[in-house]
């Protein structure tokens, strides 16, 4: 039984001491879906690199950068080739497509 306790309280210290923020743009990226300008939907700490679709229904989309990120937007699903556009951090802004990754 101690055995076990010792394996379990060895996971819990090596996995607090793994970079968990490391990788996300920490803060909150808003945006107005529906082009009413009130920013109703979000990404919380959204993962640097990845690629994310915004849903709505009316571009532009009115968006705010809470995160300590630049996100750069793409007209591809992939987030390949030239970015249309970039919204640094802390700055609201039009974002002219769906596709969306932060650096």
């Amino acid at each position: 039984m101690k055995l076990k306790t010792f394996v379990a309280a060895a996971v819990v210290g090596v996995a607090a001491l793994m970079p968990s923020t490391a990788l996300a743009a920490t803060g909150g990226f808003y945006w107005s879906p529906d082009g009413s300008g009130i920013q109703s939907a979000s990404l919380q700490n959204p993962r640097t690199g990845h690629c994310y679709t915004l849903r709505g229904t009316h571009l532009p989309f009115y968006a705010y950068n809470g995160t300590k990120s630049t996100v750069k937007y793409y007209s591809s699903a992939r987030c390949s080739g030239s970015p249309k556009g970039e919204l640094p951090s802390k700055l609201s802004g039009n974002v002219t497509t769906r596709y969306v990754k932060f650096f």
